[in-house]
């Protein structure tokens, strides 16, 4: 037998001491409490036999962090989740929670004090002989001046501060802060969407909000809670423990979102989300258990999707089989940025299906086995020549010096299949078979654009030093008097040491600027605009002329 879950014995004085907050409102049945750093949910509030005084039955999120499932000398009072997730507490030895205004005030009102609340004792530095040096804080007391003055605020961060709901003035939170328009009320003590609602419906200029790490109970209609969050255009849901469907079913009060954020919720399946989320413009999937690329392909039904994050995921492949390769997809069509780090991508196929992308301009694929494939720089150049249009890769921007040097690779890697497949010098005998096409589609345009390799720029040279050096001449093209020199530098030479070694040259002291002429592209100049690479990822070869400038 099931105890009713408010005992009716409870005497208001019980009840005052034990489950009231300190604003006065009363802990009800499913309301969200904290102790010591730990969440539970509330099940039960009353006595229990043979004891004086209040209980509350607490349900922990964490299964090992009771004792019990709810029952008490083989009398159930509750159900927990689990077997051992059960305590019955004092209410004197939980959190019951704040409201948001009192957060508010508590984080970014004014404090009556010299260093604005900064225990200064605190601020110090260990040296390496362990001795304390006391750091100084400037400043403090002008910033938290400048916050205090709520009815200015427009980003408020209330992570982890407690809060359970809005409290029983709502007007104090519309009134003192009417113009923020970020809100982070992560890992709180909001135990339901009504209740998280009702707090933002007092902040009606609200366009940002973080709601992750909270045990909300799932709606019964969210539609109904549309005007609180009508203006809501980003909205954060990481661990909430929800599947793709009740993510769907809560955004449905959100008219105007535009970007969401649902990490680490255990997804291992999405679908199509209908006709919700039409306005999605950035969709955030990472740290799922995501493996389908099919399922991924559902979402293009988010027309104005730009940005698709699905990094530390476990998809092993991108295909977009309605177009063949050099043709464009019809999915996501002003899709821009992809993420898709730490994943199982290690076919380059994958990289060749990005390319029929209509908009795609922004790769991110750390983390994933084609990495292994070659050296990082080498990868990089890889993608660059594989995708038309990608203007970032790996957070760095694609100049178009890069893009003509990593083609013009990609040529002469490759020349030597290309051959083989039936690739000829003379264009009009030029047909590589299907399977060196399908490998490498973008080649024949490269063969269009920068003419065929030349045999020798494909054959395999022999990896002895001094048959790897490139002989290269260095000028100052802006002063004749300086006497040109002809060097044999090795291709692994970073342009930050050939920078060195021409300073010693030349007796040069003020700073070098580096680039280079190829003997087959006269009057074009590349820069060397990365101190940190060889020279050979420049694609420079020997016969080619080192423009040295300084003044």
């Amino acid at each position: 037998m099931l105890i009713a879950s408010v005992s009716n014995t409870l005497t208001n004085n019980m009840k005052e001491m034990d489950v009231k907050r300190g604003d006065g409102s009363e802990l009800q049945i499913n309301d969200r409490v904290a102790s010591e750093g730990h969440y539970g949910s509330v099940k039960f509030i009353g006595t229990l036999p043979d004891t004086k005084g209040v209980w509350i039955g607490v349900d922990w999120d964490e299964a090992e962090r009771g004792k019990h499932d709810g029952s008490h000398n083989g009398q159930r009072y509750f159900s927990a989740r689990h077997p051992t997730s059960g305590s019955f507490v004092r209410g004197k030895k939980l959190d019951l929670g704040i409201n948001c205004f009192d957060a508010v005030v508590d984080r970014y009102g004014k404090i009556d004090d010299p260093n604005a609340g900064v225990i200064t004792e605190e601020l110090f530095v260990v040296g390496s002989n362990q001795k304390k040096t006391v750091v100084e804080m400037v400043g403090a007391k002008s910033v938290n001046e400048k916050q205090s003055k709520l009815d200015t605020l427009q980003e408020v961060v209330l992570r982890g501060c407690l809060v359970y709901g809005v409290g029983e003035s709502p007007e104090k939170l519309s009134k003192c802060t009417p113009q923020i328009q970020e809100l982070d009320l992560s890992l709180n003590l909001l135990p339901s969407w009504p209740r998280l609602a009702a707090i933002c419906k007092c902040l009606p200029n609200l366009t940002d909000l973080n709601a992750s790490d909270n045990r909300l109970e799932m709606p019964t209609d969210v539609t109904e809670l549309c005007d609180s969050f009508s203006n809501v255009k980003v909205l954060k849901l990481n661990r909430v423990h929800y599947s793709w469907q009740q993510l769907l079913e809560c955004c449905k009060g959100f008219p105007c979102l535009q970007q969401l954020h649902v990490c680490f919720n255990n997804l291992s399946s999405v679908h199509s989300p209908g006709s919700q989320l039409q306005n999605l413009v950035l969709l955030n999937l990472e740290s799922n258990c995501l493996e389908s690329w099919d399922q991924i392909l559902q979402l293009d039904i988010c027309s104005r999707l730009e940005s698709l994050i699905l990094n530390d995921n476990k998809i092993s492949s991108i295909t977009f089989p309605d177009a063949s390769l050099g043709s464009k997809t019809k999915f996501f069509s002003n899709l821009k940025h992809v993420y898709i780090n730490n994943n199982r991508i290690s076919q380059w196929s994958c990289i060749n299906e990005l390319n029929k992308l209509k908009s795609f301009e922004d790769l991110q694929i750390h983390g994933n086995p084609i990495q292994e494939t070659a050296s990082p720089e080498t990868v990089r150049q890889l993608i660059i020549a594989k995708v038309a249009n990608l203007k970032k890769c790996q957070r760095t921007e694609v100049t178009n010096e890069e893009r003509k040097g990593a083609e013009i690779d990609y040529l002469k890697r490759f020349g030597g299949d290309w051959l083989k497949s039936g690739g000829n010098q003379d264009l009009s005998l030029n047909s590589p078979n299907q399977e060196f096409l399908t490998q490498h589609p973008r080649f024949q345009h490269f063969v269009k654009v920068y003419g065929a390799p030349e045999s020798s720029e494909m054959s395999k040279k022999p990896q002895k030093l001094k048959d790897s050096l490139i002989e290269i001449k260095i000028v100052n093209p802006d002063d004749p008097n300086v006497k040109p020199l002809q060097k044999k530098l090795p291709g692994t030479m970073t342009v930050q040491k050939l920078k060195a070694l021409i300073q010693r040259l030349y007796k040069a002291d003020s700073e070098i600027k580096l680039s280079y002429v190829s003997k087959k592209m006269e009057g074009f100049e590349v820069d060397f605009d990365n101190d940190l690479r060889p020279l050979n990822y420049f694609s420079i070869e020997a016969g080619d002329t080192v423009y040295a400038r300084w003044s």
